[in-house]
């Protein structure tokens, strides 16, 4: 009798414990949700670069400012998509990362070039790039007027950037309501400053709206006017 009721107990232990304590069986629950639903941010991201490559165009063969790097999203997307990068940032810590990173992943400097710079700066050398990107609040700029005009000398003709900016309204992510400028006020400003052909995607990118500004061939000054 008491050899039965050993026999019983223990066979009861092991029972429990092959029910609640099997990690095949708590992986076979768990494992389907992990593997099959993306983190919304990740894929947030991802739409938001896929929009703004479709904007640039054929980046393959093209030299981009990166003009406000940061963590480098933008530069790695448009290095993957064919361009050539100088990735421009204000900040030394994002400097110093930006220079791991490409160390780590072996990048050269005939696709990758980084550059730190003043604030209020934009660091471009004399016709040194196809493009610019912009992804720094317009308000922000501080000398707007100066701003542009050696960000335009930087640029090769026809002198195209991108400007990606925050939608005058509130929103769930995004920078301080004071920070932003719709893009009908933003439009008049840089044609002022001597881009005519000033467009505007709005409904690319979730929150943000892209302004893009060039200056048509026809609109230059021929060559020797003024000798």
């Amino acid at each position: 009798m008491q050899q039965l009721l050993t026999l019983i107990l223990l066979g009861g232990l092991l029972f429990a414990g092959c029910k609640g304590n099997n990690p095949s069986q708590q992986t076979a629950l768990s494992t389907p949700a992990q593997a099959d639903v993306a983190p919304a941010a990740t894929v947030e991201n991802q739409q938001a670069m896929d929009s703004l490559l479709t904007v640039l165009g054929p980046l393959q063969g093209r030299t981009v400012a990166d003009m406000f790097a940061g963590d480098g999203f933008y530069t790695w997307g448009m290095l993957k998509a064919g361009a050539r990068v100088l990735a421009i940032d204000d900040n030394p810590a994002n400097i110093a990362a930006l220079e791991a990173r490409k160390k780590q992943d072996g990048i050269g400097d005939d696709r990758l070039l980084i550059r730190q710079t003043t604030p209020g700066a934009p660091g471009l050398l004399a016709n040194e790039v196809d493009m610019a990107l912009i992804t720094r609040e317009y308000s922000t700029l501080g000398d707007r007027p100066s701003w542009f005009a050696q960000l335009k000398s930087g640029i090769r003709s026809p002198h195209l950037f991108y400007l990606v900016n925050f939608i005058p309204g509130q929103t769930a992510a995004g920078p301080p309501l004071s920070q932003r400028m719709g893009y009908n006020t933003v439009s008049n400003e840089v044609t002022e400053f001597g881009f005519e052909d000033v467009g505007i995607f709005y409904k690319k990118m979730q929150y943000r709206y892209i302004l893009f500004g060039s200056v048509p061939p026809e609109s230059r000054p021929d060559e020797g006017e003024g000798q």
